[in-house]
Order: structure tokens, then sequence, then C-alpha cells
């Protein structure tokens, strides 16, 4: 608890007593303090060599009389006189009911001519507040005390009145983005409250930060330490309300990739990442051509719209178009923040190369003696079938191409087409892919799947004959 002390010099007059120490914050009052605080006064005699003396006078003959404590009524000068309010005292009552308290200090040797007062007040109160949540807009709370004891009744412009402010998790003073209906003089974060006007409102502005906050009442502090007006040791009441953090749901940047060319109808997955940035749940819509579709967590994809939430991962996939040179472009937003991509189907290789496909003839022929034909727009001039890339092949996830379509004489019989892959930004040593001619249904399609420990970011695939 806190101590309270007030120091004088006895006055040199005949009237008993010849001056009480106070100020205009609280007349004929030298000290406020709370029960379980400590009061003390220290007083000189103005002439050297001379002694104190202590006497106690009140109406209700209950208070503590430093007078009796140890028996000793004289002491020597600038003697401090001391007593804890707690507990039950020698002249009777408690400290709990009692209020007031003043100690006649005077010449003790000779004619009686020097003599001052101290006197102290105990007060008491409580505080409760309209409400205790605020939005993140802020708002208004009455705070209405309550059992006001020991407090005399208001006097001038600042006289006899307890103090109401604001202080922030860490025991701040909050002085901005707050202020009181019924401030102290120019100081609105600070609001008064007496005997007689038990209510004052405390506006929070929209701008104070979130967070919980503490209102206190307490009394003037004078005699004590720390600010006499909001010092920690002088609060009497407090109770608290939290301010709500304003709702955020626009995420930090993300990438959903980079234009590319894949095969016609190839799948492209975007590198998966995670929503940062939002305190609240964030919607989330694909638009554009390509069927795009977003997996949030893990889950299902949908084109349809969603939500996400802070942490959460997102997926993101689309397709290339399934005609060669032609361009599919999707977006994905999320609560406002968008990145897009396009892909271009790949022009087609093989049969497009040197010659058509089929058995149709055309155009110049060549034969030999023989009649055997040595050259025609219908041979195939180039061993590539076909070729295009894939991205985002997770391990244990196997991808078929083409999506759609067959690659021209592959089959699980024909040896003499093969296809070949190219990772040019992996160290083969850390990736592994196995590859499987499909057959039946999937005649002219292979699936390849990543058997490695890491995610192949992208990877090129040509199809050749190799005779």
């Amino acid at each position: 608890m806190a101590t309270y002390t007030v120091s004088h010099t006895l006055q040199n007059s005949t009237s008993y007593p010849a001056a009480v120490i106070s100020n205009s914050f609280a007349p004929l009052t030298s000290v406020y303090f709370k029960l379980g605080d400590t009061i003390q006064a220290t007083v000189s005699h103005p002439v050297s060599g001379n002694t104190l003396g202590i006497s106690l006078q009140d109406v209700n003959e209950a208070n503590p009389d430093p007078s009796n404590l140890g028996g000793t009524t004289t002491h020597a000068d600038d003697y401090t006189y001391s007593l804890t309010w707690s507990g039950t005292f020698a002249e009777g009552g408690t400290a709990a009911n009692d209020y007031f308290t003043q100690w006649f200090h005077f010449n003790r040797t000779g004619t009686f001519q020097y003599s001052a007062k101290s006197v102290f007040r105990r007060v008491a109160g409580s505080i409760g507040l309209s409400t205790s949540s605020l939005t993140s807009s802020g708002g208004n709370i009455t705070v209405t005390a309550s059992n006001i004891l020991g407090l005399p009744a208001p006097t001038g412009l600042y006289a006899h009145r307890l103090y109401l402010y604001v202080k922030d998790s860490s025991g701040n003073v909050v002085s901005s983005n707050v202020s009181f209906s019924t401030p102290f003089g120019g100081n609105s974060h600070i609001g008064l409250i007496t005997t007689t006007s038990t209510t004052n409102t405390l506006t929070v502005g929209s701008s104070l930060a979130s967070g919980t906050y503490t209102v206190h009442m307490g009394h003037y502090g004078g005699g004590g330490s720390g600010n006499n007006f909001t010092g920690s040791d002088h609060s009497m009441s407090s109770t608290t309300f939290g301010k709500a953090v304003a709702t955020d749901t626009t995420p930090d940047s993300f990438s959903i990739g980079s234009d590319q060319t894949l095969s016609a109808s190839g799948q492209y997955d975007a590198t998966q990442f995670t929503v940062s940035g939002i305190n609240a749940a964030a919607t989330v819509s694909v638009s554009g051509s390509g069927s795009p579709s977003v997996s949030i967590a893990g889950g299902t994809h949908t084109s349809s719209n969603t939500t996400v939430t802070n942490g959460q991962t997102v997926n993101f996939r689309m397709f290339a178009p399934g005609t060669p040179g032609t361009n599919h472009s999707a977006t994905l937003n999320i609560g406002g923040v968008t990145d897009s991509i396009t892909l271009t189907a790949a022009s087609s290789g093989g049969a497009s190369q040197g010659g058509a496909s089929g058995t149709a003839v055309y155009g110049l022929e060549v034969f030999n003696a023989s009649t055997n034909q040595i050259f025609s727009p219908n041979f195939k001039i180039s061993n590539l079938i076909a070729f295009g890339s894939e991205s985002n092949i997770q391990n244990g996830s196997p991808r078929t191409v083409p999506s759609s379509g067959v690659f021209e004489g592959l089959s699980s019989s024909n040896d003499k087409v093969k296809i070949l892959f190219l990772l040019d930004s992996h160290p083969l040593t850390a990736y592994s892919l196995t590859l499987t001619k499909n057959t039946g249904a999937g005649e002219g399609t292979a699936t390849f799947t990543n058997t490695g420990a890491a995610t192949i970011s992208g990877l090129k695939y040509y199809v050749v004959r190799t005779e």
C-alpha cells in the first residue's frame, strides 16, 4: 500500500491550532488516503532545541492516536509521527468504518506559543461501466461511482474531487483518443467525480488501438508518490473494458505463377501458398477460362466462391486450351487481392511437322526404278511427335499426358516411341520419376509419378520416334 506524508513547521501563535496544512485541491485536508495506507506527519519546531507534542481530537473518538503508540507523547524536533491505517485501535472503533483523523502538534515545553494541525481523510468508493466491450469504432461508456465515503462535498472548481483516468495493458496513462464529458480543466483524458455528481461519460475514439484498458478512480495524491491525479498509489477502484480489433480481410499479396506454355489441355497446378495478413475469413473466388478452381486447406477443388482464414493453404488449378496456339486466362481473387495467369497450348509436334498424319496421298511423290516411293510429303521428316510441360508435380501424385487425346504411335507394344523428360532446374539425384504407357482405354497416353521426396515445380517432356 501507499505512504502519505505531510511536513510542516509549527506556527508562532497562541491560537489553537495556528495552521492546517492543506492546498486548493484538498481544503482543510492535509492528506487523502485509503484503508491500508500509512499516514505520516513530520513536524519541525521553529526554535532549535525545543520538543514537540501531539494530541488527538475527533467527534467519534474512534481515530488512531499516534500519541498512544508506545506511550510517548513528547518527541524531538523533526520527528515523524506515523501510523498504518488498518486493524482496530486503542481508542475504539475500526479503521474500516472511520474516515477522519486530525493530529494537533504543539510546543511541549514552557508557555504554549507554537502549534499546527495535520488533517487526514480516508476515502473509499467504487466504479462500474455501462459496457465492458467496444467495437473497433469505439464509442461511449458511462462511468458510475458508488459508495463514496469520506469525501467532503465539492467546493470551488476542483476541490474535493475524485479523478477518473484510463490506463493501457502496460500501465501507461492513455492521454489521446479518450475523453470525459466532465473533464479536469483542460485535461480531457481525466474525468471528475464528486459526492453530488457520480457519473461521467467516457468517449473512446476509433483511433485507439485495440486491446484491454482499465478505468481507474483515484483520490488526490498530495503527500504520496507519482502523479497527484493519475498515480497508481492513489487508485481506489478500477474496472476494465475491451476494444475489438478492426476486421481485416485483405491478405498479403500472393502469386499463382507466371504465364507459360503447356501441352494442349494440359493441367496446371500453381505452387501452394499460405494466406497471411488477415484476421477474419476472406472471400475466395476464381474467374476466367480454363476451368479454374481452388482448394482450401487441402480440401476438394471448387470453382464456386468459398472462404479462407489466416494461415490456411491455397491450391490453384486450371487447364490449357485444347487447341494448339490458343490461350486460357484465369484470375484468383482473395479478399480483393488478385493474381492472374495465362496458359498457351503448345503447337502440336510430330504429325504437323513435315507432313500430315494419316494415309492420304497428296503432293509430289518420287519413286525409284523399282517403283518404291523414296520421297513424299507424307513421310515423317521429324522424329518429334509431341512436347509439353507440367508443373507442381507433388510426391506420389500421378499425372497423365496428354490430358485429352493421344500421342500418335505411343502404345504399350511399340517400343520405338519414347518419352523424354527434362528437369532443367533440378538435380536428378533429388527427384525420381516412374513412367507407364497406358493400355486399354488409355492406349496412346502415358502416366508418370514423382517418387522423389520433393515437389517438382516444373518439367518438359518430348515424345519422339527412335527410328
